[in-house]
């Protein structure tokens, strides 16, 4: 295995959704191009959910790493939970990723750049090593993100937006009459809701699709030139066949992103 055998085990902890993957030994040190290869991705909803049950439940299976590296953007009471788990079953080191100034090519638009979401900061490295001009990362998890990168590599800056989920819930907290009910549904291609919890699904859908479609669309007039876009996240699946914009849909872009950053700490 690369890094002196080290079996790295990568987390990606959203505010839903943790994602973890291997560090595949088929990515050596001598041939360190491209995205990182991955093996055995899988994911677990942990939002509502006794978090150390259902990690044990989750990853019980798993082979003891010898490292673990996480990005996360959930809060420290779950990277607290997280780390305590670690530590009890598998007695290894945790290390934790944070958005930088710059890594490789990739320059932090921001003022403050810790405040950039790791999540976002990871996916642009990741991005940036997938297409060779300028890219758009699309994350459609809680919130809604666009960042974009130009070819050399800078970002320039990003949007956000609640996710489906929070405008959703928005409504069925906040709005007199509308009750989230078990007889909504969002099949593929529904555009006319007949009743009232379905127009909150499907409109809350849509919403998202004109969002992204109209924000890659403004980014691409003022950069002046086409993007390659990457859409990641939970909610990925149900924007993307709604979508007219061409993109590629990698469910595993954070982690892929996470991998570069270790390469680049190591290797510094």
């Amino acid at each position: 295995m690369i890094y002196d055998d080290n079996m790295i085990l990568l987390l990606d902890v959203g505010n839903s959704f943790i994602k973890w993957a291997w560090l595949d030994s088929a990515w050596p040190k001598c041939a360190r191009k491209g995205l990182p290869t991955l093996s055995d991705a899988n994911e677990l909803l942990h939002a509502g959910e006794e978090l150390p049950v259902a990690l044990s439940e989750a990853w019980k299976g798993l082979e003891k790493p010898e490292q673990v590296w996480l990005a996360n953007v959930a809060g420290n009471d779950v990277l607290d939970i997280i780390n305590t788990w670690v530590k009890q079953h598998w007695d290894c080191p945790v290390r934790l990723a944070s958005s930088q100034p710059q890594s490789g090519k990739v320059v932090n638009s921001y003022t403050e750049p810790s405040q950039l979401g790791v999540d976002r900061w990871l996916g642009l490295l990741a991005a940036n090593v997938a297409h060779a001009g300028p890219s758009a990362v699309i994350d459609c998890g809680s919130a809604i993100t666009v960042d974009a990168i130009d070819a050399s590599g800078k970002h320039l800056g990003g949007l956000i937006l609640p996710g489906i989920k929070m405008m959703r819930d928005s409504l069925y907290t906040d709005t007199i009459g509308i009750n989230e009910t078990a007889g909504a549904e969002t099949p593929a291609g529904m555009l006319f809701a007949t009743n009232t919890a379905t127009g909150v699904e499907i409109g809350s859908l849509y919403a998202a699709v004109a969002y992204i479609e109209r924000v890659v669309s403004d980014m691409q007039k003022v950069m002046g030139t086409e993007l390659s876009c990457v859409l990641t996240g939970g909610d990925a699946d149900e924007v993307q066949p709604l979508l007219s914009v061409a993109l590629e849909n990698n469910p595993v872009l954070v982690l892929q992103g996470l991998a570069l950053a270790i390469q680049r700490e190591m290797s510094a």
